[in-house]
């Protein structure tokens, strides 16, 4: 008969044989490792892989490995994940997913749509709220062009509207105030229903400046509404439609030829959703805004705009907000975000010279994607602050 000590390696050597090769697989050599799926090759974005510029592979392959978990505990209805860092691209992958998206007319509701759909880099995702964001980056080329600034206010840029003539109070709401979400007026989208309404308007100005205002600058109020006001602001002090100029000023001169950016009734581009862009774009967005607004040797944006879209100039209930910015800290690192509803993510990490491009299906549910999203981040952030044991060449 075996020993027990005998039976015990045997044991030990049928588990090794069982679980080897899975073990092989989950941990391939780090020159196996593919941490691009995408190969058409693009000036702006050249591709390295993360050791050499500074991050830990093995960090980053356990949050690949994480990501293809689809089960209750895994990451859920992740479409794409890319990473640029200091000069070049060093992540980029995309998975399988949903392509469900919102009907704002009907009740911005939920529309399922094909359930495994292939997400790849040439297929616009919907980027919701990060319009926001492309709202306020147009705003600050408008204003140089047009020698306004942020003090404007809406009996300056709408001295002939009844509202405004009738009331003091809402002429005086500042262009700050509405990039900032100060604006005053009565407004919960959150919680309440005010959005739903507002799109079964057919001015979403008009329907803005008739709700009740407490004051402008008192108080914080997610309204995406505002957003709104100020593309039709600008389109009014431009003098010239509003989606023209945009591809002319920034979507041009990016790269992007691939994106679909839907209308308010009216026909003026709408300033808080609607939006789809490819995840490359998105990225581009980012690094326009890790580089102080230029681009390629131009200075597409206004000197100090960029610092002052990301600069605390609220305090709301989910955390300092700048001109339809998110400033956020994890693990001792400042970075701020564009994000949207269903776990759109454009994050920039100026200290660590990186930035972040997450897309995800999870459509009207805030916790998930949001929490999803941190521990996104936080792998990240340590793959940053853990050395690289690899080679970096």
């Amino acid at each position: 008969m075996l020993s027990a000590v005998g039976k015990w390696l045997i044991q030990g050597a049928v588990l090794c044989c069982v679980f080897s090769p899975a073990l092989a697989q989950s941990t391939p050599p780090q020159d196996k490792i593919q941490f691009h799926q995408h190969n058409t090759p693009d000036p702006a974005l050249p591709v390295h892989r993360p050791a050499a510029k500074g991050l830990n592979e093995q960090v980053l392959h356990q949050l690949l490995l994480q990501l293809q978990d689809k089960t209750a505990s895994g990451y859920q209805q992740v479409h794409s994940l890319l990473l640029y860092k200091s000069g070049a691209l060093v992540l980029e992958q995309y998975q399988k997913g949903n392509n469900d998206f919102i009907n704002f007319e009907q009740g911005v509701k939920l529309v399922k749509g094909q359930q495994d759909f292939v997400w790849t880099a040439d297929k616009p995702h919907y980027v919701a709220s990060v319009t926001k964001a492309v709202t306020a980056t147009l705003t600050g080329i408008a204003l140089k062009q047009t020698g306004l600034t942020v003090d404007a206010t809406l009996a300056q840029l709408l001295p002939q509207d009844a509202v405004i003539k009738a009331d003091p109070l809402k002429a005086s709401i500042s262009m700050h105030q509405l990039l900032s979400m100060q604006a005053g007026f009565v407004w919960d989208e959150w919680a309440g229903q005010d959005l739903v309404k507002l799109w079964q308007q057919q001015n979403f100005v008009d329907y803005l400046l008739q709700q009740p205002n407490t004051g402008p600058g008192k108080s914080w109020a997610y309204n995406s509404a505002l957003p709104n006001l100020v593309l039709k602001l600008l389109q009014q002090q431009l003098q010239q439609p509003l989606q023209p100029w945009a591809k002319k000023q920034l979507f041009d001169k990016l790269g992007f030829t691939n994106y679909r950016w839907d209308t308010q009734p009216d026909g003026v581009p709408e300033g808080s959703a609607r939006l789809w862009l490819t995840p490359r774009d998105m990225l581009k967005l980012g690094m326009l805004y890790l580089q102080q607004g230029q681009w390629q040797g131009e200075q597409l944006l206004p000197d100090g705009w960029v610092q002052q879209m990301t600069s605390p100039h609220a305090k709301s209930p989910a955390g300092d907000y700048g001109y339809y910015f998110w400033l956020r800290q994890q693990d001792g690192v400042s970075y701020y975000t564009a994000e949207g509803d269903g776990g759109q993510y454009i994050a920039v990490f100026p200290t660590l010279d990186m930035v972040l491009v997450l897309t995800q299906g999870n459509y009207l549910q805030w916790a998930l994607y949001k929490t999803q999203a941190d521990r996104i981040i936080q792998q990240l952030i340590l793959s940053s602050k853990v050395s690289p044991d690899q080679d970096r060449s």
